[in-house]
């Protein structure tokens, strides 16, 4: 049965409706602010206070869920109360405020790890507590014993410099997590809007702009575009939290945040579904809406939204370790982005005890309203002992496959080994997910994608897929049976074999014409498999020979502790691509957004923005860029086809001639003429060397002078012309006599 909203809240939601602007940041956060500002009708953690109190700090019960959701002394509720405390102190009473004191006094979390996101939430909580109240002697401590509020205060102000230091050294596995990021951000936005000390509060700014430039430049109309961590859920095109059948839904937190900063760029337009979704999934979007006085700069929400595509981005992480410490370069990724899909692969240096088993490798995001609009594929290793339908989409990467990718095509390759080589490796509770497959490991690929897809076409051993003006080829190279009835949204493509590959290749209707173009010239496209050396050659549809070849991993090395590559070796029309080795993976690059050296840079049309933290502290600095066509020469913008002080290039400035001054066409110096001279000879040697109108072929005088470059004339011209003109008419002359 298909859930209703009760009839008051329809009601209330049609209302918002007719009033509601979702083109704005501001329309988009005050309809948070007033659908999370009801009766809290989910049971949640309490983000409905942080709404409430925004609407009315002076209401009493949300003053007192405020004060509970500190008392509860959960990761993720603590934060609520403190956020409140932050805003409304004084609408506080002294004894609800010692309430909460005693209540933090007694955490052991205060300043604890965990996580990333558990140590940031823990402690930017315990910072503020701290220096709200600096008298207090006795804070319990998770490793420290009873500290007072000075000592503690600076020890938890380390443990975030730590982190958000090394933010701009290797990022971490979890940044784009499409379930966790939210809970990496906000703590960060707290400290930036309620820290007392200046320069906490501009690293925090720093952290933040890292986080957002990352989702910005790897982000598809709201969602996390492949490779990512901690993939619990489902990205969900479209935010509706029941199905056909009534069931309940759940999507990541991820989609509510792009939406709120980049809204255009996302599906999430349906006042009806959204609230419901926002009600029932708020999560962590109320704490951004409340502290809406930071907003992402406009020059990474144009890049959010999708502007300046097509671009391709490399990026890495890393182990978080503790406070910052892990071992960098875990997984590096490859994400191409077009304004119609996206796709993107990895690659890992495996610790088999790390934590793989929520990682997304692999996706093709293709536009669509539809509720999914992804194609993944893996081989069910981490999760081998779970039912067909709980491991998607919560495990999708494998030790035994390798990808290559080139813009719109990708090669996967896959050699699964029977027995597995890292049993018994990880931890008890992960081991269980696969140790009944330690002498029987999964020899197969599984290619998903959703059955709401437009057309689908099987030929010439293609899988053919269109949505819309979206065309993706599926190429199997082992047999393939397809399944329709073990997910209910999406259909699965099993491909048998220990040995195994896949093609994918994806176009449009602007690049191929139609679909049916697209079939014929994707199936004629040459493609070679030697199973031998597991080797695949592909041409693909755009002249790009792809040859992929399988690189055996030394599994054993990880016995020792040793990280475990495992990726392929990849030529692109003949030349080694990428030629660059896995620890000098860069760890954010694109043509926008890119970090190199500690200097964060942003930039998109005119404006550029730089987070420089090579040294002490984080240094912020905007630019004004030059526009389309124009260039920056001595701090000016210029257009070199024009410019007679840098023309064709900067710094190269034209020379004035004789009775001529200088110019500047195409890139190349010229000279006009002073009025009353012209330039007879063609020859800037001399510059514009006859006074008056140069004299024609017959002696005769043009009306007007010529103005530079050369004197036009009915007879011999261009750098010869003036001395045979002369040598004509003195001709003429001994021939009249």
């Amino acid at each position: 049965m298909i859930r209703l909203l009760p009839f008051s809240l329809a009601l209330a939601f049609a209302a918002t409706a007719a009033a509601q602007d979702f083109t704005t940041y501001d329309g988009r956060v005050d309809f948070v602010i007033e659908t999370l500002g009801g009766e809290d009708v989910s049971g949640s953690w309490g983000t409905y206070t942080l709404a409430r109190l925004d609407l009315d700090p002076d209401d009493a019960e949300a003053l007192e869920q405020a004060v509970e959701n500190v008392v509860r002394l959960d990761n993720q509720s603590v934060p609520i109360g403190t956020i409140a405390l932050a805003k409304h102190w004084d609408h506080f009473s002294e004894a609800q405020r010692q309430t909460m004191l005693d209540a933090m006094r007694s955490w052991r979390e205060i300043d604890g790890h965990g996580t990333e996101n558990h140590a940031l939430m823990q402690n930017a909580c315990g910072y503020l507590f701290t220096q709200w109240f600096p008298d207090v002697t006795d804070w319990t401590t998770n490793f420290m014993g009873p500290m007072a509020s000075g000592p503690l205060n600076e020890r938890i102000r380390t443990n975030l410099m730590t982190v958000a230091s090394s933010l701009f050294d290797k990022g971490y596995a979890e940044n784009l997590s499409s379930t966790y990021l939210l809970l990496h951000m906000y703590p960060w936005m707290i400290l930036q809007q309620y820290a007392d000390d200046a320069e906490l509060r501009n690293v925090a700014n720093a952290a933040l702009h890292f986080h957002l430039a990352n989702l910005a430049a790897n982000n598809f109309q709201g969602q996390v575009v492949s490779p990512f961590n901690r993939a619990n859920f489902q990205q969900q095109n479209t935010p509706h939290v029941y199905d056909a059948e009534g069931t309940h839904t759940q999507i990541p937190q991820v989609p509510f945040l792009s939406w709120l900063y980049w809204g255009e760029s996302t599906h999430f337009n349906d006042v009806e579904d959204l609230g419901t979704a926002i009600r029932r999934f708020h999560g962590h979007i109320g704490f951004f809406a409340t502290m809406r006085d930071w907003e992402p700069p406009a020059v990474l929400r144009r890049i959010g939204a999708g502007e300046g595509v097509p671009y391709t981005v490399r990026s890495s992480a890393a182990d978080f370790g503790s406070w910052g410490s892990g071992d960098p370069h875990d997984n590096m990724r490859t994400v191409h982005r077009t304004e119609s899909y996206a796709i993107g692969t990895g690659f890992f240096r495996y610790a088999p005890e790390s934590f793989y088993i929520n990682y997304n490798d692999f996706g093709v995001l293709y536009e669509s309203e539809d509720k999914f609009n992804v194609v993944d594929l893996n081989q069910n290793y981490w999760m081998s002992d779970l039912a067909e339908d709980d491991r998607w989409p919560v495990c999708m990467n494998s030790p035994f496959q390798q990808d290559a990718m080139h813009e719109n095509t990708v090669i996967s390759l896959f050699d699964i080994p029977t027995s597995d080589p890292w049993r018994d490796l990880g931890r008890s509770d992960w081991i269980a997910n696969r140790d009944g497959h330690y002498d029987s490991l999964i020899q197969r690929t599984d290619i998903r994608f959703p059955k709401s897809i437009d057309e689908r076409v099987d030929s010439e051993g293609w899988v053919f897929l269109r949505e819309g003006d979206v065309f993706i080829g599926i190429r199997p190279l082992r047999e393939y049976t397809s399944d329709e009835d073990t997910l209910d949204e999406f259909s699965l493509l099993h491909s048998e074999g220990a040995t195994n590959a896949v093609v994918f290749e994806v176009g449009t209707a602007e690049e191929h014409g139609d679909f049916a173009a697209f079939r014929t010239t994707v199936a004629a496209n040459p493609l070679d498999v030697d199973w031998e050396s597991l080797t695949v050659e592909y041409t693909d549809s755009q002249g790009d020979a792809i040859r992929a070849r399988w690189v055996a991993p030394d599994y054993a090395r990880s016995g020792g502790g040793e990280r475990v590559l495992v990726r392929p070796e990849v030529w692109v029309d003949g030349e080694p691509e990428p030629r660059i080795g896995p620890l000098d993976w860069p760890l954010l690059e694109s043509p926008w957004v890119s970090l190199v050296g500690r200097v964060l840079r942003i930039e998109h049309g005119t404006e550029r923005l730089t987070v420089d933290w090579t040294g002490e502290h984080p240094v912020f600095l905007t630019e004004e860029l030059c526009a389309a066509g124009r260039t920056e020469c001595s701090d000016e913008c210029v257009d070199l086809t024009t410019s007679v002080a840098h023309c064709g290039a900067c710094g190269v400035a034209c020379a004035s001639a004789d009775h001529a001054a200088a110019s500047c066409g195409g890139g190349e110096c010229g000279f006009t003429c002073d009025e009353g001279f012209s330039d007879c000879n063609g020859s800037s040697a001399d510059g514009c060397e006859w006074e008056g109108v140069c004299p024609g072929p017959d002696g005769s005088v043009d009306p007007e002078p010529s103005s530079g470059g050369g004197c036009a004339v009915d007879g011999p011209s261009g750098a010869l012309g003036w001395p045979l003109a002369l040598a004509w008419l003195v001709l003429r002359r001994r021939r009249s006599h």
